[in-house]
């Protein structure tokens, strides 16, 4: 057999076909992140152009070589954690009306971190680490006098690592 016939025929088997379009849209949410934090005045631009980049190239994952076929389950659990993280999302605005900027952006980058646990359903367990991770980041600058943008670029550097992680190495770990 080919070297590449092998290659395809042992991806057609990933028990999470999503990974690398999860990858994509780590790596564009935590570059958009990471100039936000570093150039602060065009936080905003490069905010959405993150977003943006990282929706459009989780999009256009679809490209690559097929990694097999997302299960109604693992769609479901991409739908759902954004649909949770909407909803605490709302939450954290309505209940922090009158708090510093600070503590609103550190629920809010907590809320992000919790909205990646169910959608390990749809990645694997790698993002679900992540959620972990970023939800232990954002706590601790919730807790701690840490200043915001250590929690943030940390925030984007996580985000990178794990992208590049999905995205390249598309490991074939299971929760199992």
């Amino acid at each position: 057999m080919s070297p590449l016939l092998t290659l395809l025929s042992a991806t057609a088997d990933h028990p999470y076909p999503l990974i690398r379009g999860g990858g994509l849209f780590l790596l564009g949410v935590g570059t958009g992140f990471l100039l936000s934090w570093t150039f602060r005045k065009l936080w905003l631009p490069f905010m959405i152009g993150g977003f943006a980049v990282g929706f459009t190239a989780s999009g256009l994952s679809a490209l690559l070589p097929s990694l097999g076929t997302p299960s109604f389950a693992q769609i479901a659990g991409l739908v759902g954690s954004f649909l949770l993280e909407a909803a605490l999302i709302y939450l954290v605005i309505t209940k922090t009306k009158g708090q510093d900027d600070r503590t609103i952006t550190l629920w809010i980058l907590f809320v992000v971190g919790v909205h990646f646990v169910p959608m390990g359903l749809a990645h694997g367990p790698l993002i679900t680490v992540l959620g972990a991770l970023t939800m232990i980041n954002a706590f601790a600058g919730l807790r701690t006098k840490a200043p915001l943008p250590v929690i943030g670029i940390t925030d984007a550097l996580l985000k990178l690592g794990f992208g590049a992680v999905m995205l390249f190495a598309y490991p074939a770990l299971t929760f199992a």
